[in-house]
C-alpha cells in the first residue's frame, strides 16, 4: 500500500510540475487564492468522515493537499491565461475533480454500498479526464512550438 501511496504521490507532484511548466506560470498569488476552496472542501470532508482508519487518514490528507493544488492550479489558468488549450485543462480540471470527489465520497461514505454505480463511474471519469489531459498536452507543445519558430524567425 505504501508503494501505491508513494507512486499516487510523485505522479500527481509530476502532473502539477508539467502543468506548470506548460503553461509557463510566473505568478504563483492567483494559485494560491484558487487553492483555498478545494481545500476547505476537501478537509471538511475529511474531518466529517467517520470510518477512516488512522493510518489511512495522512495519505488522504497528502491526496487532499495534492488535489487541491492541481485543482487551484487549473481554475487559476482558467481566470489568468486565455489561449487556445485552456478549454482541454479546464475540461480536464472538472472531470479530475469530478473524478477524486466521486472516489472520495465512495471510499469514505459510501463504503457499505454496493460498488455497482461508483466503480464504472470512476472509470469514465478517470479516462475522459487523462484523455482531456492528453488532448491539453498537445495543443500546448504545438502552441510552444509554434511560438519557438515565430521568435526564431524574428531572430
Amino acid at each position: 500500500m505504501r508503494l501505491g501511496v508513494a507512486g499516487i504521490v510523485i505522479h500527481r507532484l509530476l502532473l502539477i510540475v508539467y502543468i506548470v511548466k506548460l503553461n509557463k506560470v510566473k505568478d504563483f498569488i492567483p494559485i494560491l487564492i484558487a487553492i483555498i476552496p478545494f481545500i476547505f472542501i476537501f478537509s471538511y470532508l475529511l474531518s466529517i468522515s467517520d470510518g477512516i482508519p488512522e493510518e489511512f487518514y495522512y495519505p488522504l490528507l497528502v491526496q487532499n493537499i495534492l488535489v487541491s493544488v492541481i485543482g487551484g492550479v487549473i481554475l487559476s489558468n482558467y481566470f489568468m491565461n486565455e489561449n487556445a488549450n485552456t478549454p482541454w485543462l479546464s475540461i480536464f480540471g472538472v472531470l479530475f475533480i469530478a473524478f477524486y470527489f466521486t472516489v472520495f465520497i465512495e471510499k469514505c461514505f459510501l463504503y457499505n454500498l454496493p460498488l455497482t454505480y461508483f466503480k464504472p463511474l470512476g472509470m469514465i471519469l478517470y479516462v475522459t479526464s487523462y484523455y482531456a489531459f492528453y488532448k491539453f498536452v498537445i495543443d500546448a507543445e504545438r502552441l510552444n512550438a509554434n511560438e519557438k519558430e515565430s521568435i526564431e524567425q524574428i531572430i
